[in-house]
């Protein structure tokens, strides 16, 4: 298959795509980058990113702890794409 996706059977008898990252962990993935991204536009301020994002600031935090983001990672994370810097604690 394309993309390095293969097709095999899962538990129970079940076909399952193997090789490519399970649906919760993309939108995990996507979620923090919305999240980071409305962190950033509103200066850091959560009440504001929580407006942009249509969202409560409890839900917001909650969601920062989840993804395990901390306003200061967000704050004096650098544009470097995920995966070229060890260091990067969103990544």
């Amino acid at each position: 298959m394309a993309d390095g996706l293969a097709w095999e059977s899962g538990p129970l008898g079940r076909g399952v795509f193997s090789g490519a990252p399970g649906l919760k962990k993309r939108l995990m993935a996507y979620e923090r980058e919305l999240i980071v991204e409305a962190l950033r536009e509103a200066g850091g301020n959560q009440r504001r990113a929580a407006a942009a994002l249509g969202c409560l600031p409890t839900t917001l935090n909650e969601k920062m702890r989840r993804l395990g983001l901390r306003e200061r990672d967000v704050a004096n994370r650098s544009d470097t794409p995920p995966g070229e810097s060890s260091d990067d604690p969103l990544y």
